[in-house]
């Protein structure tokens, strides 16, 4: 029998890498691999843990925001580099926060993102990566098979911050970071299919400033603020055009304590749960809001994660989504350069269940045949048969 390793050396917000591989292993496992999962610790003693795996063939490596391109063995050999078999880093945010394990000097590393645009980010910065691509993560069906709740709300499953607390940040920076991340702020505010890199680029031209690839992807990771400023930023405005109008929204998840508006009579705010209890929480649902600016030509899995679970999802257009899905059918889109289209739009989806119904059963036909993990570790499988292989069984 085939293996597959799937790495968790990384816990992210509510457990989720940890869930998603436990989801993407089961997925192989029903395929008629192997899945051997490996999950580490700030506890575990490294060396321990890891040299088990080392030597064993493995049809494919899979971590989600790795840790294991920092590890290098004692004679200096990075460690992916003794793994019998092509190491996949699935980045689950923009490339920017994971600049230090991109600037790895493995030849094994191969990286996933959910963005075509930060796909080409990776290619242009950081030629040292062999191969990247961009894939959206899969979602997972409830085993809740109830009916949905009696009241049709907007749910949102997510976190939240002050915009305010993260300006202070940027304006807390250092030149020549604090001016750069203004205008980056300035420029993508105003236009928010534009991405921090394109924007900083912009930026960069308009003040007549040059930098190599490398030292355009350091910036990036020293304005991390800027990224994490345009999200909350968006998802603000987004809850105060749903609450203008008085629609019913329920947020859950951590940092909402932090978020105010004026009359807050049709909101409700719910305890984050782990990851994995979020689908059932989906479930019960009508609408599923996604406000994710950062991923502008690609989708974030709040959106299968509503398809999955026969939830409506009423996300911001982009091109990706617009190219890749029926809107108006799958998915429901506004505009977040016009955020009246977003009111306009949830209280039509409110008032009108037959069109949510529709809507709904559409999406989860399109969830079964393109967005499932079961979809997912396929499509990775058949990157990882693509890459050329030496006579050792690894990648090069």
């Amino acid at each position: 029998m085939e293996r597959v390793l799937i790495v968790c050396s990384r816990e992210i917000c509510y457990r989720s890498s940890n869930f998603f591989a436990h989801q993407i292993g089961a997925a192989y496992e029903e395929a008629g691999f192997r899945a051997d999962i490996c999950e580490l610790s700030e506890e575990d003693d490294m060396d321990a843990v890891l040299e088990p795996l080392l030597g064993k063939p493995y049809r494919l490596i899979l971590d989600f925001n790795s840790k294991l391109p920092h590890f290098e063995m004692e004679d200096g050999v990075p460690y992916l580099d003794r793994l019998c078999g092509p190491f996949f880093d699935y980045l689950v945010d923009h490339p920017l926060f994971h600049h230090n394990a991109l600037m790895t000097k493995a030849k094994n590393m191969h990286a996933l993102v959910l963005d075509e645009g930060q796909r080409d980010y990776v290619k242009a910065c950081y030629p040292q990566v062999c191969s990247v691509d961009m894939l959206p993560l899969g979602a997972t069906q409830a085993l809740y098979e109830g009916e949905k709740a009696n009241e049709c709300r907007i749910l949102f499953p997510g976190t939240y911050d002050s915009p305010e607390g993260i300006y202070e940040i940027v304006k807390a920076s250092p030149e020549p970071f604090c001016g750069l991340m203004k205008q980056v702020i300035e420029r993508r505010t105003a236009e928010p299919l534009l991405s921090m890199e394109r924007a900083f680029a912009q930026v960069l031209e308009e003040i007549g400033m040059e930098l190599s690839a490398e030292r355009f992807a350091l910036f990036m990771n020293a304005m991390y603020a800027s990224d994490a400023f345009i999200r909350d930023y968006f998802r603000k405005k987004a809850l105060d055009a749903l609450l203008r109008r008085r629609l019913p929204v329920t947020v859950m998840g951590e940092g909402w304590e932090k978020y105010r508006y004026a009359d807050e009579s049709s909101l409700k705010r719910e305890r984050a749960v782990p990851f994995g209890l979020s689908f059932e929480r989906i479930a019960k649902e009508h609408i599923l809001l996604n406000v994710s600016p950062i991923f502008n030509r690609g989708m974030h899995d709040r959106i299968p994660a509503g398809m999955a679970n026969h939830t409506v999802v009423l996300t911001e257009q982009n091109p990706w989504v617009e190219t890749h899905f029926a809107v108006g059918e799958e998915l429901a889109c506004y505009d977040l350069a016009e955020l009246s289209s977003l009111g306009e739009l949830a209280g039509e989806l409110v008032e009108s269940p037959g069109r949510r119904q529709r809507m709904a059963e559409a999406a989860y036909r399109k969830f079964l045949a393109c967005h499932s993990w079961a979809c997912r570790a396929q499509e990775i499988l058949a990157l990882a048969d693509a890459l050329p292989r030496d006579v050792t069984g690894g990648t090069r």
